[in-house]
């Protein structure tokens, strides 16, 4: 398998466990493609190592929400505001955590920093031609999260 395989695999698999682990959401993987599109709220993570790379998790707000209500009980027209950006962060930096530690004796080991949340309409990533894009989205009929990993 190569490496840009293997690398969608871990991280998709980071996220869907953490998913389903810690919102009882049992997501499938939608699509896999170059889709260089994010939702309306985006967690960013610098991913630093011999290879430095981003780590992209966006979903629409109200998916977030939904998310949070899962995960607290909380009906979602009733999450706090800022807790999807809070919940977000945590989705970022425990799929960093899972995947660092599946990747800690490869040449793609890296550091974990502080992840960020940008918010907006129609984002998009722009990167030069030889810029690695992994995308998925996974999710199912009601929630959908896009993944991407740039290296």
């Amino acid at each position: 398998m190569d490496m840009e395989k293997e690398l969608g695999h871990i991280f998709s698999d980071a996220l869907t466990w953490i998913l389903s682990t810690v919102t009882g959401f049992s997501p499938g993987t939608l699509s896999q493609d170059k889709d260089t599109d994010f939702d309306d709220i985006m967690g960013v993570m610098n991913l630093n190592g011999k290879k430095n790379g981003l780590l992209f998790v966006s979903a629409k707000e109200p998916a977030m929400r939904l998310l949070c209500s899962r995960m607290t009980g909380v009906p979602d027209d009733e999450v706090p505001a800022g807790e999807a950006e809070d919940l977000l962060c945590e989705l970022v930096n425990m799929t960093a955590g899972n995947a660092k530690l599946r990747l800690s004796n490869t040449d793609y080991a890296f550091a974990l920093t502080q992840p960020i949340v940008i918010k907006g309409d129609k984002m998009s990533l722009i990167v030069k031609n030889r810029t690695h894009i992994i995308s998925r989205t996974i999710g199912n009929k009601e929630i959908a999260v896009k993944l991407k990993v740039v290296y």
